[in-house]
């Protein structure tokens, strides 16, 4: 089997445990094409991490779209990218068509494979977690310290929303800060240091960040007026250092503009394929086009924040109901792997295809045309980030930001951990069961996956299977005790 086929396989594979978040299957993706199959190194992939952690769109497409660019060329750019993004979507798809006929039965099964999938995507995450600190300590002991401070630190500022969720507790968390702005005050403070941490530095750029992550936390302790000085504050301290970079590394040195315009090309190309059937059938489409696309491009901080960017735009903008969007479409996209923004894009379109055109062949076309806003979106803003950062790869600080990317993303899995099982107890509650019971299952799941991973080196596929059979016997039990005590 050649190396592209067996790219494009994993990318389907990956694309179907996709559970639990982009940021989760950062790890998932290199276990595959980094450790496993040796199509990249780690150095590739980490300044993929690192660009798609700082643009918008769907994480997962991205960096599947661009190893598939460097290694097999557009075919794999756009193959990649479809592969990993395809088998949530297409779920979904299938799930949007039957609901009204099996809404409820299928709905609990989905959620009954969602607890099994859950435990797996744990223990990938904390076998990441593992492998990143053990690299630091290889290192050196000082190496492994700053790590684990700065993994704490990122943790503390992103956790309070799930942690509250988790114990009940109603109360406006202080910080709980998005990833995007976690990661823009971790790369401003990187850059105003300039790696020279004396007071003079560190002390301006602690407080500017510290004002900057209150003012974007839930309780918004600041005020509006405050954080916008803070921000041009930054704007203003960031250019200064990255022009005193350019000048001090990299003068002289260009672009390469014609990457971006190819890739970017290519991009629009794929979209107008996929789009023009929808839009034949129906031209007023293209507003439904063109919010899609604004959608992705505004899709900072995640999945869970772009469904509340989806709602502004496409229920408020009365392109599809309400009831529609939270009994169908949300429901749908959160139990489901892949993407959220690829998912919801696509569900979007199915039903507002559905009421214009009236036939499920309309929703189906208009659920394609929105699959390609946010492939499109997400990979063709992801190349042009990248193509500028490639072309200042040798400055320090680029290279300071991707030697301490692994720690921070170390420090957001371990929140995404947290929303796993604040999605577990939430599953839990709606099939009446224990939430406790669930938790307590599926730590003990995780646990063992790590355990016997590391004793035995089995199938990734063998595990999942394995915790997808436990949690469907788990909930036979439950529901058979319940019914005795009933």
């Amino acid at each position: 089997m050649s190396q592209f086929r067996k790219f494009i396989i994993s990318m389907l594979k990956v694309g179907c445990i996709g559970f639990g978040g982009g940021s989760a299957l950062i790890p998932v993706i290199e276990k595959e094409v980094v450790d496993k199959q040796g199509i990249d190194t780690k150095e590739n992939y980490d300044k993929d991490v690192v660009v798609a952690n700082i643009t918008p769109g769907a994480l997962p497409v991205e960096i599947a779209s661009s190893l598939g660019r460097r290694n097999f060329g557009y075919k794999g750019m756009i193959l990649g990218a479809i592969a990993l993004a395809l088998p949530g979507t297409l779920g979904a798809l299938l799930l949007f068509t039957v609901l009204s006929t099996a809404q409820n039965d299928l709905l609990q099964l989905v959620k009954i494979i969602s607890v099994g999938v859950s435990a797996f995507i744990i223990y990938l995450l904390a076998d990441y977690i593992g492998r990143v600190m053990k690299s630091c300590k290889e290192e050196s002991n000082a190496r492994l310290l700053k790590a684990i401070f700065l993994m704490i630190g990122v943790f503390l500022l992103v956790f309070e929303k799930n942690f509250y969720r988790l114990l009940g507790i109603e109360s406006t968390p202080l910080f709980s800060v998005s990833t995007i702005h976690v990661l823009l005050a971790a790369f401003f403070f990187l850059l105003c240091t300039q790696t020279d941490y004396s007071m003079k530095r560190v002390i301006p750029a602690v407080l500017l960040c510290g004002l900057y992550l209150l003012g974007h936390g839930k309780l918004q302790v600041i005020s509006d007026s405050l954080l916008s000085i803070v921000e041009i504050l930054m704007m203003i301290a960031t250019v200064f250092a990255v022009f005193w970079e350019l000048r001090k590394n990299v003068s002289g040195r260009n672009t390469n503009w014609n990457g971006v315009w190819r890739d970017a090309a290519v991009w629009i190309v794929f979209l107008v394929i996929l789009s023009l059937p929808a839009l034949m059938l129906y031209k007023d489409g293209i507003v439904f086009m063109g919010e899609g696309l604004l959608s992705a491009l505004m899709s900072f901080g995640g999945g869970d924040a772009y469904l509340t960017i989806a709602h502004g735009l496409f229920v408020d903008g009365n392109m599809v109901g309400e009831d529609v969007y939270y009994g169908q479409i949300v429901p749908v996209v959160n139990i489901l792997p892949g993407s959220i923004l690829c998912k919801t894009l696509a569900g979007v379109g199915y039903y507002m295809g559905l009421e214009h055109l009236g036939t499920i062949l309309g929703g189906i076309l208009f659920a394609i045309a929105g699959f390609a806003c946010s492939i499109a979106a997400s990979a063709g803003c992801f190349f042009v980030i990248y193509h500028l950062y490639n072309s200042v790869s040798d400055m320090g600080i680029v290279r300071k930001i991707g030697r301490w990317i692994r720690p921070m993303v170390a420090g957001l899995l371990c929140n995404i951990i947290l929303s796993l099982c604040n999605q577990n107890k939430s599953v839990a509650v709606e099939m009446g069961v224990s939430s406790q019971v669930i938790l307590v299952v599926v730590v003990l799941l995780s646990t063992i996956d790590y355990i016997y991973s590391k004793k035995r080196s089995p199938k990734a596929g063998l595990l999942l299977l394995m915790n997808i059979f436990i949690a469907g016997i788990m909930f036979c039990i439950l529901n058979l005790l319940t019914s005795a005590i009933l």
